[in-house]
């Protein structure tokens, strides 16, 4: 629906001024291409939404017949399409959030074991019982059994779906009929979001859970095994494997755990928050631990003036640079694809494309933004300078 709605706009030319804000060109990106773009689909959904009145009137009075037109009519003259964006919108931000997680570019993959079982006992909170679920591991709840599933009166689709509802359902527009078969289907969509969940997202990775080891703040709640873990698993990278080396790196980790927060001071904290994503959207707030690291990497004793933490620094550098997702490659892919066109298709990748792929990749904000330093601008007219006085009439 928001593709084609995205489609229909992008098409027409006989729209109504009323919706000339509707085409302006930011939203008409969200709703073309929300299909290959998920996290433009909340935003898409909200949009919709908030014209959702006028679009009604506006397709219930075309009479078009191009298949795009037709489709967009049948859904506004249903009155139940209202009610299923509203579920979508109250269910979304969740969706969002952990996709985000995975989006970052900022080192997290200690984060991934919480936030990938908070996500699930989020979903399973919407329709199953929480005695169900309280004391067990995600991948052993029995969700597909129906006495473990809350009635439809009980089920969590947001305050404002219920609410459209039962506003329907009184003014005669639908029927129990079809307020029954809306609960059935939103059980169904939150059952199988739960089991894709489930089954797709890495619950029991081990290298998961003892990476948590990173975050200062979750210090105490580790042990020393988390950080033996990856010194048996990438032995050829950490040369610890001598049981001396691994008592240091025992009593590094114990020196660890008895670090205070205030003795990181503030302005460390402060360059390690973050409170929106890098593409400026805002975000749950956070501290990156690469940064924290990189403090503690030239911690020193007091007394001997020597590295706290020279082994342990080396397992949580590799830690940190451990890829949380596949979005790294796929941003590679997309900035390729952007460059290399079609009317660009001789670029080679050992020499102009590469070049533009690096130049890209270290700055993300847009080259209209960046400003050169001033001895970049001189240095670069000497250049000029030099070049032209070498060569006569061929000015650079």
């Amino acid at each position: 629906m928001c593709v084609d709605l995205g489609l229909w706009f992008k098409s027409s030319t006989n729209y109504p001024d009323d919706f000339r804000v509707f085409c302006d060109a930011q939203y008409l990106e969200l709703l073309q291409n929300v299909n290959i773009k998920w996290l433009s689909l909340e935003l898409a959904v909200n949009h919709v939404l908030r014209l959702y009145k006028h679009l009604s009137i506006y397709f219930k009075s075309t009479d078009e017949k191009q298949g795009r037109g037709v489709r967009l009519r049948a859904r506004f003259e249903d009155p139940m399409t209202e009610v299923h964006l509203l579920f979508y919108q109250a269910l979304l931000p969740g969706f969002v959030e952990i996709n985000q997680i995975f989006q970052r570019q900022d080192p997290c993959v200690h984060l991934l074991h919480d936030q990938i079982r908070s996500f699930i006992y989020m979903l399973m909170l919407k329709f199953l019982k929480p005695e169900t679920f309280k004391e067990t591991s995600p991948e052993k709840v029995s969700y597909q059994d129906e006495e473990n599933q809350l009635p439809d009166s009980e089920l969590d689709l947001g305050l404002t779906t219920k609410a459209a509802l039962k506003k329907l359902n009184e003014a005669a527009e639908i029927n129990l009929s079809n307020v029954s078969e809306f609960y059935k289907a939103a059980r169904s969509f939150l059952r199988k979001a739960t089991e894709f969940a489930v089954t797709k997202l890495p619950l029991n990775d081990p290298l998961l859970s003892h990476a948590v080891f990173v975050d200062f703040k979750k210090r105490l709640d580790c042990r020393l095994d988390d950080v033996l873990y990856f010194v048996r698993r990438y032995n050829h990278l950490l040369p610890f494997n001598d049981p001396k080396e691994q008592d240091n790196i025992g009593d590094e980790f114990l020196n660890y755990q008895a670090v205070e927060e205030c003795e990181i001071p503030p302005a460390v904290w402060k360059d390690a928050l973050v409170r929106q994503s890098d593409d400026g959207v805002s975000c749950s707030e956070h501290h990156r631990m690469d940064i924290i690291w990189a403090f503690l990497s030239d911690f020193r004793s007091g007394i001997t003036d020597n590295l706290r933490f020279p082994r342990l620094m080396k397992v949580a550098q590799l830690v940190l640079c451990l890829p949380h997702s596949n979005a790294d490659a796929e941003r590679s892919f997309s900035l390729i694809s952007h460059n290399k066109t079609d009317t660009r298709n001789r670029l080679s990748l050992e020499g102009t494309l590469s070049s533009v792929m690096c130049i890209k990749m270290s700055n993300i904000e847009p080259c209209f933004k960046y400003e050169p330093p001033a001895e970049m601008v001189r240095n670069s007219k000497f250049a000029a300078a030099v070049y032209n006085k070498k060569h006569p009439g061929k000015e650079a």
